[in-house]
């Protein structure tokens, strides 16, 4: 018995929805593969609608060819029409998982609805992250389609126990697992912890930053990843100036609101060391997040990281009409406010407000957050401890597919 999953992602913004859709296939596959876990064993396929960002993440992906199987997943592209009808006709879906409201291409919309197809379907929507009270209401909910045999139900990632949780990939935890016992190591005088395929963090960070000289000095850089959207970020890297002086270091991500950010750096001066990052496919963008001590980060994926490394960040949410991001970063917030003292938890709340458009000083805002860092990490530290406790959604997704789709199902 095998279970038939087809995953669907249009890239609607940069490169987050792809980039959760990889990772989600990922977890999946690992979690089937686990011969601990009462899983089927999985066959996926994958359809997007930008095999070129895709490819920019997973590099073994041909973005010029419309179907091809990688890592033993089934890669279509959504524009393939006619291509793509012929070979789904062969083997009709079962099991669809709509990541993020994508809706569904025209060619499996007429499959789906084909009266002489008689498998049932069921389509899977995964919804974005929110931390919004809605993501419970509507996890594991019901929704109606035109026909009886084709069913469907919503199921939302997020940030509690009533959600089906973050993804939990087995590359990502090895990276965060690398970087705590590595910096274990550093606190206790030991000699370097050796990491898989015996490479020490020097290595690591030759392999991400190869113009550097990998000297001891080095290895005494506080890092700080910068990935936002456009805006002016004169006011954080005025903070950002008077924050570890001497020591600190920006990793400035390519993407968006890099030519922002750099053209604020200019202006002030260049006040302290930077970096700036090429494109880094998923799994080495994976190293960078859990190296970097600080982060300011955007996007779905990046987000989700940040939340489990369990170290100070901003987030810079992906700014709405009427300001409707503020009501997400508050409902965030909201979920964080327990891990944390009334005064530092202050500290956090006005600097992530006035970052995403509410008016304040940003200035002393980001001033205030960066002078408690050292307080700060207990409670995002603690916050990351509980969101583990929800589990990986990747299993939690598997578990209820199990349960509702494919036991007593004859495949």
């Amino acid at each position: 018995m095998t279970a038939d999953i087809t995953l669907l992602c249009k890239v609607v913004d940069n490169f987050g929805d792809i980039g959760t859709a990889y990772r989600l296939a990922r977890a999946l596959t690992e979690v089937c593969g686990d011969k601990q876990n009462a899983f089927p064993p999985i066959k996926l396929r994958i359809v997007t609608d930008n095999l070129t960002a895709f490819a920019a993440l997973f590099p073994l992906v041909d973005a010029k060819k419309p179907f091809q199987t990688v890592n033993d997943w089934d890669i279509y592209d959504w524009n393939a029409a006619s291509l793509c009808l012929d070979l789904f006709q062969k083997n009709p879906p079962h099991i669809i998982i709509e990541s993020f409201q994508c809706g569904r291409p025209d060619w499996l919309e007429t499959l789906l609805f084909d009266i002489t197809v008689p498998r049932p379907v069921y389509i899977i929507m995964l919804d974005y992250l929110s931390a919004e009270d809605y993501a419970e209401t509507f996890h594991r909910l019901d929704s109606l389609t035109r026909s009886a045999r084709v069913t469907k139900v919503n199921f939302m990632p997020g940030f509690t126990s009533k959600t089906g949780g973050l993804i939990l990939d087995k590359n990502f935890l090895r990276e965060l697992e690398k970087v705590e016992q590595e910096r274990r190591c550093a606190a206790t005088g030991k000699a370097a912890y050796i990491i898989e395929e015996n490479r020490t963090y020097a290595d690591c960070t030759s392999a991400l930053y190869p113009q550097q000289r990998q000297d001891s000095a080095q290895t005494d850089y506080f890092d700080a990843l910068f990935f936002t959207y456009p805006a002016d970020w004169k006011p954080a890297v005025k903070a950002l100036s008077q924050f570890r002086i001497g020591k600190l270091r920006v990793l400035a991500a390519k993407g968006a609101g890099f030519a922002s950010f750099m053209n604020a750096y200019a202006e002030c001066g260049c006040p302290f060391a930077l970096k700036t990052l090429a494109f880094l496919p998923q799994t080495e963008w994976d190293a960078v997040l859990c190296r970097a001590r600080l982060l300011f980060i955007r996007g779905e994926d990046s987000l989700s990281r940040a939340c489990l490394l369990g170290r100070p960040f901003v987030w810079h949410a992906y700014p709405q009409t009427e300001d409707y991001q503020l009501v997400k970063v508050r409902a965030l917030l909201e979920r964080m406010r327990p891990y944390f003292c009334a005064e530092d938890f202050c500290a956090v709340e006005r600097c992530w407000l006035f970052i995403n458009g509410e008016t304040g000083d940003i200035e002393n805002a980001v001033k205030d957050f960066l002078s408690k860092y050292d307080d700060l990490c207990d409670g995002f530290f603690a916050f990351a401890v509980n969101l583990k406790k929800n589990g990986n959604l990747a299993f939690n997704l598997m578990t209820f597919i199990t349960k509702k789709y494919i036991v007593n199902e004859p495949f």
